[in-house]
């Protein structure tokens, strides 16, 4: 009995040690790839100068945190810093704002980032919303006094070109300029304040834009910005794609294509972020991922999990991951699938990827893996990924004490041309799934113009389609 009560006594010690040293090791995962930024602890500022070195100071902990400086990127972003405190009380807010966004995008990644949902919300915008197609930046939603102008293309604003304004701009951005291009400058195109502040345009509250009409004429006007709005929706410009309303959205809007207008596959039911279709008569399964988490009542797992069925049920011979929106989330929630993808079923044939500047973050990984582990069964269609194939990611966020200012900052390396474990940050993660690739450059580029998305063409489908069709 005794013996008996003795080796249970040493399972259960062995157990709780194996128990503890899980929850450290859990603890300690945590703490390096997710830390939460310090908590704010200053006196209320007496004004805006206090105000503004408060948040420089509490900044300060963004290199601590934010680990995908260069050496000479740090050295640079600290003398910012530096030269920032110096001119604090003597900065508007829209020119605090960038001091802030240029010492992040100093670190030249896409996931080290000044987040801009929260800064468009904090400044004024123009009553147009911008998107930008393979041929330039087109008005796709607007109101008041920017409805007439739907349809047309952005050429210039105070008489420098879309294109120069972009390049400006990009200073207060790091990681690739085809992201930022995609998913960044149209919002700053929208805000005077902000253009006004990188000494781009000649006043705060409008600008002068050149536009190119749909008949071809070339026009000129001069519209106000409305003021800031913080309920305006946590949507980003691929949103306004859809002709859909957006929930939170000012009824006032009015979209370029009529509410009810057939769109595309990768264009429908936008609130949905996941949607998978079966086509018998061409053996052909379509899968779309427009994030990688739950989204709303939308939840990933399940989903994953009827694709998986989905494939190995219906067995079909082709198969088209749509990740061309997919911004990212958590990319273990479909690492699974998309390392199986090409051989789920002994049926498939080839697996074809489709992809833009969007796909980003998880949405990367997701490419990577099928693309790796797929290898000649797959083939990339459409336009570069949105970040280069070593990056940083994961980490956390904060929160400027005063100006209220959001950053991300990215404590975890990715990179998809060699393992990274023995290098400094890797997030060892990736060792459960590893890649080996030169590129992620499309193997067919395909491009989505703005006559496209008019039309209600998909260019990207109707390429691999075409593929497909070819004995």
């Amino acid at each position: 009995m005794k013996r008996r009560w003795r080796i249970t006594a040493r399972i259960a010690a062995v157990a709780g040690i194996l128990l503890l040293l899980c929850g450290a090791i859990v603890f300690a995962f945590f703490q390096k790839f997710y830390p939460a930024a310090p908590e704010a602890d200053f006196p209320k500022p007496q004004n805006l100068a206090e105000a503004q070195r408060q948040d420089l100071d509490y900044f300060a902990h963004y290199f601590d945190y934010n680990k995908a400086y260069s050496a000479e990127g740090l050295r640079k972003a600290k003398a910012l810093l530096a030269a920032t405190r110096i001119k604090a009380g003597t900065l508007s807010k829209a020119q605090f704002e960038l001091a802030i966004a240029r010492m992040v995008a100093l670190a030249d990644n896409g996931h080290s980032t000044l987040f801009m949902g929260p800064l468009s919300r904090a400044n004024n915008r123009l009553p147009c919303r911008f998107y930008r197609f393979a041929d330039g930046y087109y008005i796709i939603r607007a109101k008041g006094a920017c409805v007439p102008f739907l349809g047309a293309r952005l050429t210039a604003i105070d008489g420098k070109s879309a294109d120069a304004v972009a390049d400006a701009m990009y200073l207060y951005s790091g990681g690739p300029r085809n992201h930022y291009i995609q998913f960044k400058a149209v919002m700053f195109f929208e805000s005077p304040e902000l253009l006004h502040a990188a000494g781009l345009v000649h006043d705060t509250a409008r600008e002068t834009l050149t536009l190119l009409m749909p008949d071809g004429r070339k026009q000129m006007t001069t519209l106000d910005a409305l003021p800031p709005d913080e309920k305006a929706p946590r949507v980003y410009s691929d949103s306004y794609l859809s002709p859909e309303p957006i929930e939170g959205e000012d009824k006032s809007w009015t979209p370029l294509l009529a509410r009810g207008t057939a769109m595309p596959q990768f264009l429908r039911d936008y609130a949905n972020p996941f949607h998978a279709h079966y086509d018998a008569a061409k053996r052909t399964y379509y899968v779309q991922f427009r994030d990688n988490a739950d989204a709303g009542p939308y939840a990933i797992g399940p989903f994953v999990t009827q694709v998986k069925h989905d494939i190995q049920t219906l067995k079909p011979e082709f198969v088209i991951a749509d990740l061309r929106l997919d911004q990212g989330g958590n990319f273990t929630t479909t690492a699974g699938l998309m390392k199986d993808i090409a051989g789920l079923a002994p049926s498939i044939r080839h697996v074809y990827l489709l992809t833009s500047a969007w796909t980003f973050s998880a949405g990367i990984v997701s490419t990577a893996l099928a693309k790796y582990h797929g290898g000649g069964k797959v083939t990339i269609v459409g336009e570069n990924v949105g970040d280069r194939m070593a990056f940083w990611a994961e980490g956390g966020g904060m929160d400027l004490p005063n100006s209220k200012i959001s950053i991300g900052f990215a404590t975890g390396l990715h990179d998809y041309q060699k393992p990274c474990w023995r290098e400094r940050g890797c997030f060892w993660v990736l060792y459960f799934f590893p890649v080996h690739l030169k590129t992620l450059t499309p193997d067919v580029t395909v491009p989505y113009r703005f006559d496209d998305y008019v039309h209600g063409r998909d260019p990207l489908l109707e390429r691999v389609h075409a593929m497909i069709a070819r004995p």
